[in-house]
């Protein structure tokens, strides 16, 4: 008798997950019909260079829909890049663009033609060979479906077997596989904090080339930043659940620097990671970069004053390639972040201009609006260099990758 009265009651469950999931489905069309009604009014506006009013509508849509409606939202994100190209804010253009790419299979809009517009290429498709562009995608997507139905009576079998079992937690929810493997990858970075303050930055001492004066103070707010290069471990997990085509690994083992990756890869790894544990997390700017190798002495390198050599310092071909990320002890900043001197060298958020310093503001600076954006800087000597000062400047077009090149993060409390 027990069993049949269990057995009305998990059929009562499933039917009733079913009206429900029915129910949303109608709502969530109706919704979306909607909402592509405003998107086409949003792209006439926008083809009428009304871009001031698309970029408030867009702003305040996406703040009311929900996150289950991501074709729609995918869609927002896009035309919100586009506008934002147009009135010359390109950092606000590539965050969009991203995560419109991150919603989409194809990251499109019908009536707009985005390849027509350079940030969004170089964005989304950028690759440059022999002065040519060519349009390549950077990374597979995980199809999108316009409402989880399969999912929803995945969901409601699973309710029934787990009910039967007996072995159901109470309020326990699958895990979404990105957040779950972004909070994995989080709780494994050992942050370090430095504190908001002054200190000099460039050359004082006149050992650097030009690039590196006239030396100058900068204050900059509090960060954190990570104690290690990022791990081949640590980006192959973004990787699985942000499928790339190609290799990204030099031949080196889990727990060294992750090499061969793009100014790109870094800064989608940085917006996935943040995005997923919903903290602030980025590049670090080139000042923030040498304030915690350097510190407030004025040091030349981020150990101190000693002359460099291989018991050191990864560098020079001291090991004929980089090394795992818990050697070289000795390399270790005035703040205590690791191989800030050798080993590999780290991207950059800003772009490069060699007269920079000249007219860098005093507060928090994020590098030169003018020149050519898509080469980066790089700081940092490699294993293969011969030059670990901590004011040394070197610079790189944002699509290179190599097994000399990696990255670490900051995080912005």
């Amino acid at each position: 008798m027990r069993l049949v009265k269990n057995s009305i009651l998990l059929k009562g469950i499933v039917l009733f997950l079913c009206f429900v999931m029915v129910q949303s489905g109608f709502q969530l069309q109706a919704l979306e019909t909607d909402h592509n009604e405003e998107l086409n009014t949003l792209v006439n506006k926008f083809k009428n260079s009304e871009y001031d009013i698309v970029i408030e509508k867009l702003e305040q849509l996406l703040n009311e829909i929900g996150e289950d409606q991501g074709q729609i939202r995918g869609k927002f994100f896009l035309l919100l890049g586009a506008s934002y190209e147009k009135k010359g804010i390109k950092d606000k253009a590539v965050e969009n663009y991203l995560l419109g790419d991150l919603l989409l299979d194809s990251p499109a809009i019908e009536g707009i033609d985005l390849k027509s517009l350079e940030v969004f290429n170089n964005t989304i498709y950028g690759k440059v060979i022999n002065g040519k562009r060519v349009f390549e995608k950077v990374g597979k997507r995980k199809r999108k479906k316009r409402f989880p139905y399969l999912a929803i009576l995945g969901a409601a079998a699973l309710v029934t077997a787990v009910f039967i079992l007996m072995k159901k937690k109470s309020g326990e929810e699958p895990a979404n596989l990105k957040e779950q493997y972004a909070r994995s990858v989080f709780d494994q970075i050992e942050w370090i904090e430095i504190p908001a303050g002054e200190f000099l930055m460039g050359d004082n001492r006149g050992l650097g080339s030009s690039d590196e004066s006239p030396a100058h103070l900068v204050y900059l707010d509090s960060y954190k930043i990570s104690k290690y290069e990022i791990t081949y471990d640590q980006f192959s997990d973004f990787a699985y659940v942000n499928p790339f085509n190609r290799t990204y690994h030099e031949g080196r083992g889990d727990n060294y620097p992750v090499t061969g990756v793009d100014h790109e890869n870094a800064s989608q790894f940085c917006l996935w990671l943040g995005t997923y544990t919903n903290t602030s997390i980025n590049l670090p700017t080139e000042a923030q970069w040498e304030k915690a190798a350097r510190g407030t002495d004025n040091r030349i390198y981020p150990w101190g004053n000693a002359a460099p050599g291989c018991s050191i310092v990864n560098y020079n071909n001291c090991n004929n390639g980089s090394n795992r990320i818990d050697q070289f002890t000795q390399d270790r900043s005035y703040y205590g972040v690791m191989h800030m001197g050798g080993n590999v060298s780290e991207m950059i958020r800003d772009s490069y201009a060699a007269d920079y310093y000249s007219v860098s503001p005093y507060s928090n600076p994020t590098g030169p609006t003018y020149g050519d954006s898509n080469i980066k800087v790089l700081r940092g000597a490699n294993w293969s260099s011969s030059d670990p000062r901590a004011t040394k400047r070197s610079s790189e077009v944002w699509y290179r990758r190599n097994n000399t090149i990696g990255f670490r993060i900051v995080l912005i409390d």
